[in-house]
């Protein structure tokens, strides 16, 4: 067994609490980098999402990170992906390890293929609901809906068995929300994003509907609703 990680840059081989040996790179995105991992003493394969080590002493972004972690664990739904646990490295850098997912992304399939048979829209739309559903009894929005943070995976003889992701930038609706999101801060993705996001306003459940709307257009047609030259234009 080698031994726990301190400092270092890519995880790749090395050990975590004892516990998790990292395989290899999944993928990364602004937050972080996601690795695939093995539960040594279970034998179990895992996906490990782990904070960018420039944003260890960003307060905002380890808050945000933590509520990641408070919130993932509440969602109990099989269109959700699973956590398992989390914790904090030597260097600071926290992580999240969640279940293992092969398959693509909703955003892959549009590749090459451009519209969807409405047998597949209808099934996807239905278990990505299903999925907000579960979340929206909580309290929570996931307020990054996307066609890249919807995993079809293969399962129960179903080639598109949904797994909806991330929710990375989501948000409790309670007392504490304020706290935690500056006034008029825009987070999301721009094509996906409901107007009072894109205004910087306030939010609730209905904006994570309006993001699962300009999904759906975009596959029954192949593009989305809304372009522009610029994400200011954009948005306007």
């Amino acid at each position: 067994m080698t031994e726990s990680v301190s400092i270092g840059i890519d995880l790749t081989g090395q050990m975590l609490d004892e516990r998790y040996h990292v395989e290899r790179l999944l993928g990364q995105g602004g937050m972080g980098k996601v690795y695939e991992a093995t539960h040594v003493s279970m034998e179990r394969r895992v996906a490990i999402k782990v904070l960018n080590q420039e944003l260890t002493q960003n307060e905002q972004a380890l808050k945000r990170f933590n509520r990641e972690m408070k919130v993932s664990s509440q969602i109990e739904h099989p269109n959700s992906i699973q956590v398992f646990d989390y914790g904090q490295l030597d260097d600071g850098r926290c992580y999240l390890v969640m279940e293992f997912l092969e398959g693509k992304t909703l955003g892959d399939s549009f590749e090459g293929a451009g519209a969807l048979s409405a047998e597949r829209i209808v099934g996807i739309a239905e278990q990505v609901l299903l999925a907000l559903g579960s979340a929206h009894e909580k309290g929570i929005v996931h307020r990054d809906l996307k066609p890249d943070n919807v995993m079809l995976v293969p399962r129960y003889g179903n080639e598109d068995f949904v797994k909806v992701l991330d929710f990375g930038i989501a948000s409790i609706l309670d007392k504490d929300v304020s706290k935690l999101t500056m006034t008029g801060a825009v987070l999301g993705t721009p094509y996906y994003m409901s107007p009072e996001q894109a205004s910087g306003l306030e939010f609730c459940q209905r904006s994570d509907l309006y993001s699962l709307g300009v999904m759906l257009y975009e596959m029954v047609t192949g593009r989305v609703p809304f372009d522009g030259e610029s994400m200011v234009s954009l948005l306007v």
